[in-house]
Order: C-alpha cells, then structure tokens, then sequence
C-alpha cells in the first residue's frame, strides 16, 4: 500500500534526497489524507510558516488528535512531544520561547560561543588527513554540534554519545505526525524508550543544577524555573529540544554542505579565493540542504488554498525543501551558488517559530566551511547514507575523499 500523495510512497527510504523533484509536478497543495495536505510552493509555504491567524502549533488543536493519541497515551514520549515548542499554542509559546531566547539571540552567540565552536571545528579537521578517506558525518558533521551543545549544557563527556543515540530514536518517531502509517509499531515503542531514558537523565542533572547551579543552559532553564516562569516539565521538554535540534539539523547541514559543494565544480575554490563568501555560501546550503524537511502548521479556522477547503483542525505540512527548491522564489533552483542574493529561504522557518538555534548552526558551517576550503583543494563525495526520516532529514555516514593543498 502507497502512503503518502498519489504516486509517492513516504515509506521510500530515497524519497528525502529527492522530495523536492517528486513534488515538482504536483499542485500548489496536495491531499495526503482527510484534514492533511502538504503545501509545496514557495509563497504559501513562507506565508504559512508566519501567519498567525489563520495558523498555529497547538498540537491539541488538530483534529482528532486527543482520540488517536498518535505517540502512546500516557507514554513519557506523548508527554514531552506535546510540550515541544513546535507543538504549543500561542500563549504557552510565548512564555516557554521568551524565557530561553536571550542566550541565542545572534550577538550573544557569535560573541560567547564563537571561540567554543572554532576551537571544537580545528580540532576535528586537525585530526583528519591532508589525503584520504574519512567518514565525515563521524569524524565532524556528528561529533561538532554534539560536543557544541555537550558543552553549553555542561554534561559530562562520558554520557553524550549516550544522549545522541537516544536523541536520534527520539527524532524517528517524529515522522508519526506527518503519517503514522509510516511509523512502525517498533519505532514507535524505540522513540518511547528513548524519550524516557532522556527524561529520567535529564531531570537528574537538572535536580543537581537546582541544587548548585552553572553557568550553563540547563542551569538557565532551572533558573527561569526557580522564578516561575517555566513549570518542571518545561525544564526538561526544552532541554531535550535543544539538544536534538540543535545536533540532529545541525549535522545534516554539515553534511549536506559537502555534498552541495560536490554538486558545484568551482564553488569550492570560489569560496576559497574569496572569504566574504562564507557566509552566502552557509545561507545557500541550507537552501539547498533544508534539513527540518517539513514543518506542520494547525489551521485554527477555515479558509481556501489554491481551491482547496482547509478546515480549522486541519495539518498543513510545509515542504520546506520543495519550497526552497520553487523556480518561482528562486532562479535555477537546482543549482548551489555560493553568491545568491537574494536568498531567503525558509530552512530556519518563519515568524515567531523561527529556529530558536539558527544562529548556533549558521555559527558551525561558517567555521567548518572556512577551514575546510583553507585546507583541501576539494572534498569528493564517495557514498552517503541517509536514515529514512522524512521530517528531519539525518545522514547514517558519508564516505568523503579529502584531497590536501
């Protein structure tokens, strides 16, 4: 059986690498099922992304979701999905996002975290070879913005490859919400297990960070907790979001970037040639990689989309690749010009549900992408593997030739 649009199969483990030329031809919006669509072109999706009135996030909101309980009812993994940022209403946004904003506004970040990051991103480019093979979702696109966020949370060394694996089963379980039909029984019970081993080891070192506080992020929320603004469980909720938003999309931009530049002959060396395109060149891979592939919105009244009837309770699904793909937002789509400009894509969202560690991310490309080009002549893609996630698209490994200068 096909889930998914008419001819596209979401259980097809290719489909994230391609989703963008697979919704190509289809209509502005496309039926998925009854009360969801998926919203593909570039105008809609950024509008939709920033509307606050005809849309939001409160997972209550959709309907029938407080029937089918699609994450396990009473599950820990039911309870924390539901506190997510991404899946509040308006009013508990407000609060929760206010509340941990001030350490990732831009300036804050490039200014207490920037020789973190440039210190971690030399040391794992040192540690590979002028000429060779290397895997580099494992030896950089992982291990950076994991000993990145490790550190800002202050957790202990020997416990992070720990957290990143449970964070990942956490992240395959996310895909229930665009279709539960292409979430397995056994995923499902994985992302359950894994959402409650982090709850009982986050509340652990939360329960000592109330009692002897750092200088720290978990120690902030604790801090926004002791004055009652977050609730116990807001505590715990945004520390796991953090972690995993801020590693899972993080090294899928890592590494999509090197395969954006493998798409690219020249970019590299222009990059090199020119440093004032690092930054362009950071904002063009996340176009062209989108790693949150799509977003949902909760429509929270009826209205007509391209002669559709959207009724309030129905899930509209942002393609954020298919978007940040459209011929009509962006001349030649396709191709990775590290000198686009304009280039305002929705990778990061929209509004007030912009990526909250947009500028962390932004932050680790730029360093890895400066020293890479000062140090190798090119990097040549010789196999990536993707994990069959379609909400977040997460690389397994990439097999990369490095060649020194």
């Amino acid at each position: 059986m096909s889930v998914g649009a008419p001819g596209i199969d979401f259980r097809d483990p290719g489909l994230p690498r391609r989703l963008h030329t697979a919704f190509a031809a289809c209509d502005p919006v496309v039926p998925l099922r009854d009360g969801f669509w998926f919203v593909t072109r570039y105008a809609d999706v950024a509008a939709l992304l920033k509307d606050r009135v005809r849309c939001g996030t409160d997972i209550h909101r959709v309907r029938g979701y407080d029937e089918r309980r699609p994450f396990g009812a009473g599950s820990a993994l039911e309870r924390f999905q539901e506190g997510l940022l991404i899946n509040l209403g308006a009013e508990d946004h407000r609060r929760v996002r206010g509340a941990f904003t001030p350490p990732f506004t831009r300036a804050a970040v490039e200014s207490s975290m920037g020789a973190l990051v440039a210190g971690l991103a030399a040391e794992l480019l040192a540690a590979l070879p002028d000429d060779g093979e290397v895997d580099w979702v494992r030896d950089v696109a992982k291990p950076l913005p994991a000993r990145v966020f490790a550190s800002l949370f202050a957790l202990p060394d020997e416990d992070v490859a720990m957290l990143m694996g449970l964070l990942h089963e956490d992240t395959v379980a996310i895909d229930v919400l665009l279709d539960p039909a292409i979430v397995g029984e056994e995923d499902l019970a994985r992302g359950q297990a894994a959402m409650l081993g982090l709850v009982t080891y986050l509340e652990e070192l939360a329960l000592a960070r109330l009692e002897a506080p750092g200088d720290d992020l978990l120690s902030w929320l604790v801090g926004a907790y002791r004055e009652g603004v977050l609730s116990w469980d807001d505590v715990l909720t945004q520390a796991m979001e953090s972690l995993a938003a801020g590693t899972s999309t993080t090294q899928t931009l890592l590494s999509g970037m090197v395969e954006a530049f493998a798409s690219a002959p020249g970019a590299w060396e222009r990059v090199h040639d020119d440093p004032a395109l690092v930054r362009p060149a950071v904002e063009e891979a996340l176009r062209w990689v989108s790693p949150a592939l799509t977003m949902g919105r909760v429509a929270l009244e009826d209205f007509p989309l391209h002669g559709h009837a959207i009724r309030a309770g129905d899930v509209l699904q942002c393609a954020v690749l298919v978007a940040n793909r459209d011929p009509a937002a962006f001349p030649a789509p396709d191709v990775f010009d590290v000198a686009r400009e304009p280039n305002r894509h929705v990778a990061f969202g929209g509004g007030v549900h912009t990526c909250l560690g947009a500028h962390v991310a932004r932050l680790e490309a730029r360093e890895v992408l400066a020293r890479a080009v000062a140090r190798w002549s090119r990097i040549d893609v010789l196999e990536a593997e993707l994990h069959p996630t379609l909400m977040i698209r997460t690389y397994k490994s990439m097999r990369v030739r490095v060649v020194g200068r």
